[in-house]
């Protein structure tokens, strides 16, 4: 019997600085601090954080593939009501005509939308406000935003809550963790790692002495290095080749300039050297009256620094083992594009993972996290991933 989930593990690299802060102020070497690790000290982005930018991100992707703006007729105002139902980062909720109890159509795709002297009709709620629904985010008004469908790509795979019926979703998102970290040094950039990282994927390669570095590119070749202002020794007892193989293998998409400038260092010393050589920032908040900086505003944050290899897992959990309101999950892209019906075939979650992997392209463009205005938070997902059935 196979699993009811599949495991695939994201490689991600930060194009700008990334602050995912804790909240509030504290007192230390900087006000804004970031989330991390509590048992390692290392910084991380949270799963939720990935998750909801994604979400959002993946709604108005959605969206941008299915926007048509309704064209008036002498009938009224004609709406493609199958891409309609796919505009999921801000759906108004039109007012359709109704011949008898349905929608009625002019043909297997296209609706009326009910004209009023303004244009299209949009509802009103009780306070004679337009009623816009929204996929993307909580929902508004404790998730009647959401749509609930199950047939929608961001409800589906993110969850939703609505008064009476909710649902988790179908992706669970995993902290993203450092795992190469850029450093300067005499001979320029590297990239470090540590021990116990690296079993983590499986790569089993130690040092014996904590204050002594290992190479594991064949190109260079140093005696002594420096990883910001710490000078190591290289050790150089054992070669670990059949481990050192496995490196380029594992982490998929990470760039060949990053790979070759690859070195080891002990866990006692990882956490330190990350910490000691993260961005650090002073802002000033501005006076809006008078545009010039205001006074006793000036504060400092951190954020995990550019060109940081990062990796964090989703576990696709396999839509036919779910259902909404008794209703089967869809499982699988049509070959329609316009389509919204599901053929019945076991494709599992491919459907799902295609709609996650949609607002994941478009971190790279705009971002996770905080200070996204000051010009943080873009991140590069590299989709080869790896694919676990768990």
């Amino acid at each position: 019997m196979t699993d009811p989930f599949v495991k695939k593990t994201y490689y991600t690299m930060t194009l700008d600085p990334v602050h995912v802060g804790t909240g509030g102020y504290r007192l230390g070497r900087v006000d804004n601090t970031i989330i991390r690790e509590p048992g390692t000290n290392l910084p991380k982005i949270p799963g939720s954080s990935i998750s909801g930018a994604t979400r959002a991100y993946t709604a108005m992707a959605i969206q941008n593939e299915n926007f048509e703006i309704p064209k008036k007729t002498s009938e009224g105002w004609v709406v493609d009501y199958k891409k309609y139902k796919l505009w999921k980062y801000q759906l108004p909720d039109y007012a359709f005509l109704e011949n008898g109890a349905k929608i009625k159509y002019l043909s297997e795709d296209k609706a009326i939308i009910k004209p009023n002297s303004d244009g299209p009709a949009i509802k009103k709620d009780k306070d004679g406000k337009d009623v816009y629904l929204s996929c993307a985010g909580k929902g508004a008004d404790e998730g009647e935003g959401h749509c609930g469908e199950p047939d929608c790509g961001v409800c589906v795979p993110f969850g939703f809550s609505k008064k009476g019926n909710s649902f988790q979703g179908l992706a669970q998102f995993f902290d993203a963790r450092i795992l190469l970290f850029p450093v300067h040094s005499m001979i320029g950039p590297v990239w470090i790692t540590s021990e116990s990282i690296l079993r983590e994927h499986n790569i089993s390669i130690k040092l014996t002495d904590w204050g002594k570095f290992k190479q594991l590119n064949a190109s260079a070749n140093h005696t002594k290095l420096n990883f910001g202002w710490l000078m190591l020794e290289e050790e150089s007892n054992g070669s670990d080749s059949s481990e050192l193989s496995k490196i380029s293998t594992c982490l998929k998409g990470i760039p060949d300039n990053i790979m070759n400038r690859l070195f080891l260092v002990s866990d006692k010393v990882f956490s330190r050297i990350v910490n000691d050589n993260l961005e650090v920032r002073t802002s000033v908040a501005i006076d809006p009256a008078t545009g010039a900086a205001e006074e006793g505003a000036l504060f400092t944050y951190e954020a995990i620094p550019r060109s940081t290899i990062m990796w964090f897992d989703v576990v696709y959990n396999k839509p036919e083992y779910f259902r909404i309101n008794g209703q089967e999950l869809k499982k699988n892209n049509d070959s329609s594009a316009d389509t919204e019906k599901d053929n019945g075939s076991s494709a599992g979650t491919d459907w799902i993972k295609s709609n996650v992997e949609k607002g994941l392209r478009y971190l790279e463009s705009l971002g996770v996290g905080g200070m996204n205005t000051r010009g943080m938070g873009r991140l590069k997902v590299f989709m080869e991933g790896s694919d676990e059935n768990s």
